[in-house]
């Protein structure tokens, strides 16, 4: 794990960092959350909604709606497929997110085609640089 600004990046995930989503192989589930960047923009978290588990999304399709005090928006899923999971600890507790955005993963799904969905993403160091360039060009800060 490495922490830039503050901001902790994971080398075992795999990111959209334009998005500020993350992905993770999980046997036969590929799962997903916001990274820590995300939710340093974002701040205190107010209140998550996820797609529920069957739905079948495209990649960059909005896979749940985050509020906080200074934003609203859609998470954008990195991959396509069905969501089969859900995790309801953000959904009653939208600061999880803001604690450990690593720990609150969003969602797992069945991917349709993981293989080349994950050639659009980074991840281990390639992933680390690219993500931490991104955090000094763009000033975010994480603070936990």
């Amino acid at each position: 794990m490495v922490a830039e600004s503050e901001c902790i990046i994971p080398e075992d995930r795999y990111y959209w960092i334009e998005k500020h989503v993350w992905a993770r192989p999980l046997g036969d589930l590929v799962e997903v959350g916001i990274t820590d960047p995300a939710q340093g923009l974002a701040g205190k978290m107010l209140v998550c909604r996820i797609k529920r588990a069957g739905r079948e999304l495209k990649r960059g399709a909005s896979a749940a709606t985050l509020e906080s005090g200074k934003w609203v928006g859609g998470v954008s899923t990195p991959l396509s497929g069905v969501i089969k999971e859900v995790n309801d600890v953000p959904e009653k507790d939208p600061e999880a997110l803001n604690r450990d955005p690593y720990g609150a993963w969003l969602f797992r799904m069945a991917p349709s085609n993981w293989a080349e969905d994950a050639k659009e993403l980074v991840t281990g160091s390639q992933g680390v640089q690219e993500y931490r360039e991104k955090i000094a060009q763009d000033g975010i800060r994480c603070g936990h």
